[in-house]
């Protein structure tokens, strides 16, 4: 049997954590690809116009770790009864104090070298903050687990106790569309529950997919005219050395020069092919990274994920916290028909450039049973809550006006702009005529193909407790969530939308925003009444 957590008491942290602080300080101070190579080209120039600058950088170096050891001292924690309270801080002193019931996900995070002492960072988050505000770093496993035991303890209330939200429809409330009989049984509530492993071949179709196929296809089309510059590009973007490619290339060009056309055409395939493997072996390997052994499992009324080669994460996401469900479907996941869904809670990762964010609970690589089992635990309470499946028919499409109005933003100005932009270039010349004309051909042609596309993609459906709508250009996604979960609601009207009797809906969630295009003004109209009535009415929580 664990020990049991001792309230009241202050408590230190592991000396390990001098290293994690260590890490963290220089993160912070060079963040980004670009910012680290300005700060040593910076340093590389001021090294060679003063020798004596290079004592700098361990004085840098020590002053890192001095910083560290003086963190670690100064960090304590304390967890009571109904709350945790973390003291930190070297000449500004800060405490954070955190409630348990505003804890809406507790997440873990374990380092190789953290694996091996024991340890494990834990993160806290609470419901409206887009950082994350409470952080253990390098404490021990089993006060991890005894603290999100404690704290999962407080957040779920006896089987059945919950309120129910209040009955009956408003005047003027909006037809409901549901789901069948099976998607709106409420899911199980076992103690604990696997749901879902992932394989050593569901890396690889996770590595395919992600955008990795076009990115390597775009790749190989910039270089198409000059593909024998394919290599250093790539060693330039993923940070290859050129010493080990430029002597294999020129090598390969001096064979080549005595060979025939043939010989030609094939070393130039070759290379594009070389830089297909490369992009799709990263992308492979960033999946094997991310999501090697991946588990999700239900506890409670918790889901929890964890993942990862080197560096294990687990990410713990309650029920009642969760704001919004994102379903989504690129070309090869329609293939392997295969979903990837996102859970978020009350800030999403993207709301913010802040690297401490909430984490958003995702599973890679799911089939559809799973993902409309996952639904059904998540709004089951809610009878007539939103559906989630991009295919399903019962989506209505937006105003076909929609295609002018995006075809006029896409295709016609950037097509007037450029023809514009020629005129100091080339005169008011035939010249320019011509040019002017394909510019703008293409231009139009393109806008008005990539509005067709999204408009087909567009949709959205609802019910008499929540909403979903989707959306996509290539794939789909679909955003579902319940209106007791809403902020606030606001109606947007374009001059073509207020010609045409229509508006935008626009939905603020705690996790993000949800916007319904093109639809019939009188039904914005309702919604947002309705919307805001459910949030008003209801006696649920909306975290």
């Amino acid at each position: 049997m664990r020990p049991s957590i001792d309230s009241g008491q202050w408590r230190r942290i592991s000396p390990f954590a001098v290293v994690f602080f260590v890490g963290k300080t220089i993160r912070n101070l060079v963040r980004g690809y670009v910012q680290l190579a300005a700060t040593f080209g910076a340093l590389a120039v001021l090294i060679r116009a003063t020798p004596y600058a290079a004592f700098l950088i361990p004085l840098a170096l020590l002053l890192v770790i001095a910083v560290a050891v003086l963190r670690y001292w100064f960090f304590r924690f304390r967890i009571e009864e109904d709350r945790i309270r973390i003291r930190q801080g070297i000449l500004e002193k800060t405490l954070v104090e955190l409630p348990f019931d505003r804890i809406q996900g507790i997440n873990v995070e374990r380092r190789p070298v953290d694996r091996l002492l024991g340890l494990v960072t834990v993160s806290l988050d609470t419901a409206g903050s887009e950082t994350t505000e409470g952080e253990l770093p390098c404490v021990k496993g089993d006060l991890a687990e005894e603290l999100q035991t404690r704290i999962g303890a407080g957040l779920r209330g006896p089987p059945g106790k919950q309120p129910e939200g209040a009955q009956g429809a408003a005047r003027g409330v909006p037809a409901g569309v549901g789901d069948t009989a099976d998607e709106r049984a409420i899911g199980d509530r076992s103690p604990r529950k696997i749901l879902l492993r992932l394989s050593t071949g569901d890396m690889f179709r996770i590595g395919l997919g992600r955008d990795n196929i076009l990115l390597a296809m775009m790749l190989i089309a910039a270089a198409w005219r000059q593909p024998r510059e394919l290599p250093y590009r790539l060693a330039e973007t993923f940070g290859f050395s050129e010493d080990f490619v430029r002597p294999a290339l020129e090598t390969a060009e001096a064979t080549l020069a005595r060979t025939d056309a043939l010989g030609e055409t094939t070393f130039t395939g070759g290379i594009m092919l070389t830089a297909l493997a490369v992009v799709l072996a990263l992308g492979v390997g960033t999946a094997f990274l991310r999501y090697f052994g991946f588990v999700l499992w239900r506890e409670g009324t918790a889901y929890r994920t964890r993942g990862g080669l080197l560096t294990q994460k687990e990410v713990v996401v309650e029920t009642a916290k969760i704001q919004q469900l994102t379903l989504s479907q690129d070309l090869l996941l329609r293939w392997f028909q295969r979903f990837r869904l996102r859970v978020h809670p009350a800030v999403d990762s993207d709301a913010s450039a802040h690297h401490d964010v909430p984490r958003v609970l995702e599973v890679p690589l799911l089939e559809a049973p799973l993902a409309r089992e996952l639904r059904t635990s998540v709004f089951g309470e809610e009878r007539d809550g939103p559906i989630l499946f991009p295919k399903s028919d019962q989506f209505r499409r937006v105003s076909p006006h929609y295609i002018q109005a995006h075809a006029l933003r896409l295709g016609v100005v950037p097509a007037v702009a450029g023809a514009l932009f020629l005129i100091p270039v080339t005169g008011l010349t035939k010249v320019w005529a011509s040019v002017a004309g394909i510019w703008c051909a293409v231009w139009i042609v393109c806008g008005g193909l990539t509005a067709l596309q999204r408009w087909r993609r567009l949709g959205y459906v609802y019910g008499r407790d929540g909403m979903a709508s989707r959306g996509g250009f290539v794939g789909r996604r679909v955003d579902a969530f319940l209106y007791r979960k809403v902020q606030s609601v606001t109606l947007k009207r374009s001059p073509i939308e207020r010609r045409n009797g229509l508006a935008t809906l626009q939905v603020e969630l705690a996790s993000d925003t949800v916007t319904v295009p093109y639809i019939d003004h009188g039904v914005a109209w309702r919604l947002r009444d309705y919307i805001l009535y459910t949030v008003e009415s209801s006696r649920r929580r909306w975290h």
